[in-house]
């Protein structure tokens, strides 16, 4: 079984904006959203706990497993938006209109000056997930991004990579996968 958590809230997450690479903090919701987990999660025994290397996850995963060891994995990092990130959507639209447009229509293949696509994205992210499907056979919990969380169920659902936000994910919310053999 696989817990797929977003990180919670983030400073600044009042504007919408690229944040990708970006190392945001936790805000105070964001803590209040760890700690809820933290109390839910009270009777699991994690067999690993994964979190992006990002401050926002690591705090995440920080608070939730205090005490427990918490493997840094770059492979669950956000998708980096390079030139973009920080910006606001609006900022970005009124810069660079074209390319902006450009990114709706190839959501799956854009990528920014110094940033990646979402293909690049599931390229690192893939890999890593089928290990920990293939190799854990409890309960391993990986604390990530809503990008990384994206790409990892449009790849379960068989969904074509352009059409990831389909899927929606809030700050603070649990994905749990399970093979359908798994007994555990």
């Amino acid at each position: 079984m696989i817990f797929l958590l977003r990180h919670g809230q983030v400073q600044g997450s009042d504007k919408k904006r690229f944040i990708g690479a970006t190392d945001a903090g936790l805000d105070y919701t964001g803590m209040l959203q760890a700690l809820y987990w933290k109390k839910t999660f009270l009777s699991f025994n994690f067999e690993a706990i994964y979190s992006s290397s990002l401050q926002r996850c690591s705090h995440t995963a920080g608070l939730i497993a205090t005490g427990k060891e918490i493997i840094a994995a770059t492979a669950l990092n956000e998708i980096n938006m390079g030139s973009w990130d920080g910006k606001t959507f609006d900022q970005v639209k009124r810069q660079r209109p074209k390319k902006f447009e450009k990114r709706g229509q190839a959501m799956d293949t854009f990528k920014t000056r110094d940033g990646e696509s979402f293909y690049d994205v599931s390229c690192r992210v893939l890999p890593f997930f089928e290990n920990c499907v293939n190799t854990l056979k409890k309960r391993t919990l990986l604390v990530t991004h809503a990008g990384v969380i994206r790409v990892i169920l449009c790849h379960i659902l068989n969904l074509n990579l352009k059409d990831l936000f389909q899927i929606k994910s809030s700050y603070g919310e649990l994905f749990i996968l399970q093979k359908t053999n798994d007994q555990n």
